[in-house]
């Protein structure tokens, strides 16, 4: 597969927030990454409910997504199974829905790559048994 990789709310998050810890080192990354980056509606409702500390910081984000950043994958009713069923399997972490869609993403597109600041992407493995490879070292 092409240089394509899942990304998670952090580091967005990250990217919007100059306050934030990680907001350099993302910057950096982001600015060095060649490929397609892939996320899920609820990451980015989580990313939306984050920055709501700044209206303009959404307004910000919500015009990178339009600019053709990051690719959102659309999850339809079938994924949910799946979706319950990792939340279920990972709730003494507990696992969120945004992390349980990017998961339901790297399996049904074949991703094993992520860009995450979690260290749970660590402990989560898809159905093969597999991690999914984080490209964000923390």
């Amino acid at each position: 597969m092409k240089n394509v990789a899942l990304i998670d709310s952090g580091p967005i998050i990250a990217l919007f927030n100059s306050k934030d810890k990680f907001h350099k080192q993302t910057l950096k990354f982001l600015k060095s990454y060649h490929g397609e980056l892939v996320s899920s509606w609820p990451v980015i409702t989580e990313v939306i409910y984050l920055l709501s500390f700044s209206v303009e910081a959404q307004s910000d984000f919500l015009e990178w997504i339009e600019r053709g950043s990051i690719k959102i994958f659309d999850l339809n009713i079938e994924d949910l199974k799946y979706i319950k069923n990792r939340m279920r399997k990972y709730s003494d972490l507990p696992m969120d829905l945004a992390d349980a869609s990017l998961m339901c993403i790297s399996e049904k597109m074949g991703i094993e790559r992520i860009v995450s600041i979690d260290s749970d992407f660590s402990t989560y493995k898809n159905l093969k048994g597999k991690f999914l490879q984080n490209l964000f070292k923390v």
